[in-house]
């Protein structure tokens, strides 16, 4: 499970989770390939009975469905095999398969975020359970692609050398300045006394990082209307600007036939309200 790299002071944690996924598909059609190409292979021999064209043909069928099906994964668990999360004295460093190699110093961490179980759970495994922080950008830990003992691992190291914090309420929003332009899209959390907005697009930044005690004020404003979708909205007033949050939030899905989007709302402005207030004291 934990495999050395050549510092010996680093520990690689693989992606176990992601591919056993991976495996619960890869193996039935290995099987169904290696028994189509069998038959195949038999009735060129003329070593099958006669009158079994259709079985040759649909052994020929399945054949190139299972090689459509396994091609791809090979390529997705060459890539696996040279990704994971590193972790060591210095910091962390993070390969997820598809995504540009992500290194984070304690010296830079703020602290870190557990997202816990629940999300993980909304999001049938696929999203989730941490990110490492620092003043102007973040770095996604991918440890729902973890074991849970791996990921108990990881949260045991993060722990030793930065904060460990869980949000009070999480969810992911659009940001909007007073001109109702859109400057943020990504996860909204409110801690025990900050606000922070970790923008989604692009690079990993930190867009918002607010004490909620300097938050001027929070009001709730009209909807959104987002094609057939009505999208709360509240405004807050942070450093001289006034920033529009819509429960609203286009999520992306990439897949094998290209990307796909579609918008959902993400929650109640009257909830956020209250939290921000309560948290403000």
């Amino acid at each position: 499970m934990i495999v050395e790299t050549k510092n010996v002071s680093a520990k690689r944690y693989a992606f176990l989770r992601d591919t056993r996924r991976m495996r619960k598909v890869a193996i039935p059609a290995a099987i169904v390939l290696l028994v189509s190409s069998l038959i195949i292979v038999l009735a060129f021999a003329n070593a099958l009975p006669q009158g079994l064209g259709c079985v040759v043909g649909l052994a020929f069928l399945l054949g190139v469905l299972s090689l459509v099906v396994l091609l791809p994964l090979l390529l997705f668990f060459y890539g696996y095999s040279r990704s994971g999360c590193w972790l060591d004295e210095e910091g962390v460093r993070v390969h997820f398969p598809g995504e540009d190699e992500q290194r984070m110093d304690w010296s830079e961490a703020l602290y870190a975020i557990d997202e816990g179980e629940e999300y993980l759970r909304r999001s049938k495994g696929k999203e989730g359970y941490g990110h490492l922080v620092a003043r102007d950008r973040y770095l996604r830990l991918h440890m729902e692609g973890l074991l849970p003992e791996q990921r108990a691992e990881v949260q045991h190291t993060l722990a030793e050398h930065v904060e460990v914090r869980q949000p009070q309420l999480f969810t992911f929003a659009t940001l909007l300045n007073s001109k109702k332009e859109t400057v943020a899209r990504g996860r909204l959390y409110v801690f025990e006394n900050e606000l922070l907005c970790a923008e989604n697009r692009g690079k990993r930044q930190v867009f918002i990082a607010a004490p909620i005690r300097k938050l001027a004020w929070v009001r709730e404003r009209e909807p959104f209307q987002v094609g057939q979708l009505l999208c709360e909205t509240f405004a807050l007033y942070y450093d001289k600007k006034e920033f529009i949050v819509m429960l609203g939030y286009e999520m992306t899905v990439r897949g094998a036939l290209g990307t796909s989007s579609n918008w959902m709302q993400t929650g109640s402005a009257q909830e956020w309200i209250e939290a921000l207030q309560a948290a403000n004291g």
